[in-house]
């Protein structure tokens, strides 16, 4: 495959939209507003909240997740997006 259109936009932190030609791919999805996460004894605060939201980006084919063992890189509205990935059909 020869991808001639690839644009890349930050939503923030670990969060980006690869769009390849018509693929949308969405990395590491955070979209929680800034917030305290506590999981046992780790803290976590997110400072910022994301670029765009989720409704801005749109239907994504994919969803590429780097590791869901904390907060920085999967959030609470993240988890929400995964099963919506590729099941929703464009026009």
């Amino acid at each position: 495959m020869v991808a001639s259109n690839i644009t890349l936009t930050l939503v923030g932190g670990p969060t980006a939209l690869i769009e390849i030609g018509s693929l949308r791919l969405l990395t590491d999805p955070t979209f929680d507003p800034p917030r305290f996460y506590q999981k046992g004894p780790v803290r976590y605060e997110k400072i910022s909240g994301p670029a765009l939201s989720m409704e801005e980006i749109g239907v994504v084919d994919a969803v590429l997740l780097s590791h869901d063992q904390h907060f920085d890189n999967l959030d609470d509205a993240g988890r929400a997006v995964i099963p919506t990935a590729g099941t929703t059909h464009r026009n």
